[in-house]
């Protein structure tokens, strides 16, 4: 007997008066896909995906078993080949699926076997009803394979699909081979053939939804008392205590790179978090710990994010109670965002009143002064700060608020602002400095432009102080547009007092005589050329170092010297002519300054 010999009608005796069918003297029937799969979204709904494929690759096993048992004994087979050849065509000719058979190796005991599987009533059912998986889903086949080969061949062995339509494939195709020459990834399946009846696995399911309630009655209670803590407007890092206590695992909050809360079990917790914090690298694992991260958020604005550390990953016990945990420090983080918030618009308003020359008694002034902290003798520096993207501000604003918690700071007509007591920070060209290297370092995707104003050493000289640093901070964002930038007031001190001093039309006229025809070039043709002189006069003709900060070629710099050189009809080798220059771009983009406050 050949497999290809094995015909439908030769196969099936059906007695049309009992309504009974037979396949080789055993009684079959005839069940419709659509039933099947409905069996089959049935159990994954009701088990789970897991016991589901137990359950269907056991099914298939046994009928694969059954099918090999009676043809084996049914027919005399031509080979052991045929025999195995006959499997494929019998689970064709059931309906269940078409088999085409790829490669059959049969060396003594081993065997090695392979085909293309069309047309599965799986896939079909498996998508339409779970969508695409992240694993093989013909587990009828798989067992029907399984069986039959182990109960031909006398050896067990185990199919797998090394490609499946199921987990987004092109084909299904199957591999089967002897246990005894498998690999070892491909024997996890053998698990799912072991006898396992449906009341145990309620049993196990009724474990599990015990378990389950105990832990969400557990998790209820934390919620419970960390909301009394919130209440009691206990500190957000007794929280955090509490949390990692009962979890007995490090717990940080942070945002961007700033912790706002902490608690580490031990000294080696802190330092590889430190690590896993500098190293920039996205993982679960790092050093031997797990990391487990959680957003914190409220109206899609993000909060902070809540991480977890310890030896293994969270259980279901320790998730439900970080989810609960979640609840109440977005509450109580969004809580302080507002009551922050509140007190900038308060700030920001009272110095715009002071801006505004809105409060004429001195006496109201140093009262409402003290409110804020604000100390009428003592000397304080003004600093803006301009940000771009703007999107990013309210992060900077977030940033410098933790970071400087000492010092004011708020917003004021698009700018940050800060006031930075003399006292404390003498030398302000050099804090400015930290400043923004801090910014960068935390927010590396902005843009930072700041300026500082004149040493006000009274309240009244702060509204002098504020048009100042306004000033510089526009007048470094004009002329250093590709990098972030600071400016000190007496670095410019000499230009503002030349430029409040002179007839404005006349220095209109020398800038327009010296650079006109350069910025007329750039505002018709969205060029460089102003923001190119400027640059390479402040780097003393060097070309390298302009060429550097203008992100330029040698060659593509050289090509924009001399254009400037043919507009302009000044020769930049010469001192006059680069004295000229450099004074007319100071006057231009003073000038634009000014004329924007005025604006």
């Amino acid at each position: 007997m050949k497999a290809n010999q094995l015909l439908l009608q030769n196969l099936l005796d059906v007695n049309p008066r009992t309504g009974v069918i037979k396949l080789h003297d055993k009684r079959m029937a005839l069940i419709s896909v659509e039933a099947l799969g409905i069996l089959r979204t049935d159990l994954i709904n009701t088990l789970g995906k897991d016991r589901a494929k137990g359950f269907l690759m056991r099914y298939g096993w046994a009928c694969g078993n059954k099918a090999g048992e009676s043809l084996r004994e049914e027919y005399e087979w031509k080979s052991i080949k045929e025999l195995v050849l006959a499997g494929p065509s019998m689970h064709t000719l059931e309906g269940i699926v078409t088999v085409e058979p790829d490669v059959l190796e049969i060396d003594g005991d081993k065997l090695y076997f392979t085909g293309h599987w069309k047309n599965s009533f799986e896939v079909g059912n498996h998508i339409g009803e779970q969508g695409i998986d992240r694993e093989g889903i013909c587990w009828t086949l798989i067992g029907y394979a399984s069986g039959y080969l182990t109960k031909v061949f006398g050896k067990e062995v185990v199919a797998y699909e090394k490609y499946c339509r199921g987990k987004g494939d092109s084909v299904c195709y199957f591999v089967a081979k002897t246990v005894a020459h498998s690999e070892e990834e491909h024997l996890k399946d053998l698990r799912y053939y072991k006898a396992e009846s449906l009341q145990s696995v309620l049993e196990d399911m009724y474990m599990e939804i015990e378990q389950l309630n105990k832990d969400i009655v557990e998790s209820e209670k934390v919620q419970n008392e960390l909301t009394e803590l919130f209440l009691e407007d206990k500190d957000i890092n007794e929280i955090t205590a509490m949390i990692g206590n009962i979890l007995g695992r490090s717990i940080v909050i942070d945002h961007l790179t700033e912790v706002y809360s902490s608690y580490f079990e031990c000294e080696e917790d802190r330092k590889t978090y430190d690590k896993w914090i500098k190293s920039g690298v996205v993982t679960n694992r790092y050093d031997g710990l797990f990391f487990e991260s959680f957003s914190i958020r409220s109206h899609k604005v993000s909060l902070g994010r809540l991480t977890v550390i310890g030896d293994e990953k969270l259980d279901q016990r320790e998730q439900l109670i970080i989810n609960r945990a979640l609840m109440v420090f977005t509450i109580q983080m969004y809580h302080q965002r507002k009551i922050t918030e509140s007190l900038w618009q308060r700030r920001e308003d009272f110095f715009g009143e002071l801006i505004e020359n809105r409060i004429v008694d001195d006496a109201l002034l140093n009262r409402q002064a003290a409110i804020f902290g604000f100390k009428p003798g003592e000397p304080n520096w003004l600093i803006a700060i301009n940000v771009l993207p703007k999107e990013k501000r309210g992060d900077v604003l977030g940033f410098l608020t933790k970071k400087y918690s000492c010092l004011d700071v708020f917003t004021k007509d698009g700018y940050i602002v800060m006031i930075v007591p003399k006292n404390s920070n003498p030398n302000i060209e050099d804090y400015m400095s930290s400043i923004l290297e801090e910014i960068l370092v935390s927010l590396p995707d902005v843009k930072v432009y700041s300026g500082s104003g004149q040493l006000a050493d009274t309240i009244q000289k702060m509204r002098i102080s504020y048009l100042d640093a306004t000033r510089l901070c526009d007048f470094v964002q004009l002329t250093y547009p590709m990098g972030s930038r600071h400016a000190a007031f007496k670095e410019l001190e000499p230009m503002m007092m030349f430029l409040k001093g002179s007839d404005p039309q006349e220095l209109i006229r020398f800038y327009s005589e010296t650079i006109g025809e350069l910025v007329e070039y750039d505002s018709e043709n969205q060029g460089n050329l102003v923001i190119t002189l400027k640059t390479y006069l402040d780097n003393n003709g060097n070309l390298q170092q302009t060429a550097d900060e203008l992100h330029l070629s040698i060659a593509g710099l050289r090509y924009r010297i001399e254009r400037i050189e043919s507009l302009s009809g000044i020769d930049l080798k010469t001192g006059a002519g680069r004295f000229e220059c450099q004074l007319a771009t100071k006057i231009y983009f003073a000038l634009q300054v000014m004329s924007n406050i005025k604006n």
